[in-house]
Parts: structure tokens; C-alpha cells; sequence
């Protein structure tokens, strides 16, 4: 029996070309590790740095939202209460108050004829409907920015006055809404506590409701 392996043509030991493959797939495989750490720790070093660059602007994306997100709370709070107006053929009002540890948006049914009033509130003459909307959110408040001057939303040229009341409806802070749909004209103002406000206006035969926005060091409000 022949000691040699089996096709050499000289009867001399053939080299098993498996044996390469082992040692050249071997090698293979580490430079393909080393490709591969290289190219993960570059993909790490762009996401870091794609990050580092997106992340102010994913932040200002989501003061905007929260901003434009509570202006609309507040104005769905005076359709409705315009709603309840019409259909129960007497003045409702929306007034901005403190429940406990919380705060809330609630209506009041006119009971004598003379629309809404604070005072006759507190008398019970104006009594609650039991529609109230809580202010669940810590983002933003009705409040003023401080710290720098805000141009008035009716005349940009001068500044924004009485920066402790945010919600002015004449001299009171309910918004007041008559059987026919007219409204108290007025405001409410938010704030987000740093560089965003919005101001939610309500025009008064028209009971119009306009929604403007303000931003740190901007001159003017905008829709």
C-alpha cells in the first residue's frame, strides 16, 4: 500500500489546500474584525457629532410644540365656553383659577342677567356649570418673559406693560361670552419659562380668536 497520498503525481505528499483556506480565512477574518472596530468607532465618532449638532435644534422643535400645544388648550377652553353660550341662551364665562394644588380653566353660568363677574362668583350669584379643563402642564403658564422688554402684540413700537397679569379681559380674568356669541375682548398670555411666549386674543363682537407667537429678542409677535 502506497505511504503517499492518493493523486500526487510523484508519489509525494500532497498539501491539502483546506490547510490554506484555514490559514487565509484565518487571517481574513481578523482583518475583517479590525475593518470592523475601525469602522464602528467612526460611525460612533459621526452619530456623536450629528448629535451634538441636532440636539439644539430638537430642543427648540420641542419648545415650539409645547408653546403652540398649550395656546391651543386655552383656545378650545373659549370655544366651548362661546358653545355653551349660544346653546344655553345665557352668558358663560372661562375664568383662569386655582383648585387646591392645581390650576384650571373653569366655566361660570351667568345667574342674573349681567354676564360674569368675579364678585358675584365668590356670591354664588354666577354659579359653576361643572365643565372645568385642569392646567396639567409644567412646560408652560400663563405668565410674561421677564428680563427683557416684550413688544406690546397691538403696537409693536412699545413695550409690554403690567408684566404680573397675564390674563387681561378688561379689568378681570374671566372672558366673558354673551348669548348672540360676543365676547369680553382680551388676552391671555403664555410662557414657557425661558424664550417662548404666545398670546391668545379674543376680539370682542366677533368673538375672534388669534393666536400670535414671540420668541427672546425678536421685534414683533408672529402667527
Amino acid at each position: 500500500m502506497n505511504r503517499f497520498a492518493i493523486g500526487s503525481p510523484f508519489g509525494l505528499p500532497k498539501t491539502l489546500p483546506l490547510a490554506r483556506g484555514r490559514l487565509r480565512g484565518s487571517g481574513s477574518r481578523l482583518f475583517a474584525r479590525g475593518a470592523t472596530l475601525v469602522e464602528a468607532l467612526a460611525v460612533l465618532a459621526i452619530g456623536t457629532t450629528a448629535l451634538a449638532i441636532a440636539a439644539p435644534g430638537v430642543l427648540q422643535l420641542r419648545a415650539s410644540v409645547a408653546v403652540r400645544s398649550a395656546a391651543g388648550e386655552v383656545a378650545t377652553a373659549f370655544v366651548i365656553a362661546r358653545a355653551h353660550a349660544i346653546r344655553r341662551g345665557v352668558y358663560v364665562g372661562v375664568r383662569y383659577q386655582k383648585n387646591g394644588d392645581r390650576h384650571e380653566w373653569a366655566l361660570y353660568r351667568d345667574g342674573n342677567g349681567n354676564g360674569i363677574r368675579t364678585a358675584e362668583i365668590t356670591r354664588g350669584i354666577d354659579r359653576p356649570l361643572g365643565i372645568v379643563y385642569p392646567w396639567q402642564r409644567n412646560d408652560v403658564f400663563p405668565g410674561i418673559l421677564t428680563e427683557t422688554p416684550v413688544p406690546d402684540p397691538s403696537d409693536p413700537r412699545r413695550p409690554l406693560d403690567r408684566l404680573n397679569d397675564p390674563i387681561r379681559f378688561n379689568n378681570s380674568n374671566i372672558c366673558s361670552f354673551s348669548p348672540v356669541g360676543e365676547s369680553t375682548p382680551g388676552s391671555v398670555f403664555l410662557w414657557d419659562g425661558h424664550d417662548r411666549m404666545a398670546v391668545v386674543r379674543v376680539y370682542g363682537r366677533s368673538a375672534k380668536i388669534r393666536t400670535l407667537f414671540y420668541r427672546r429678542g425678536e421685534v414683533e409677535w408672529k402667527p
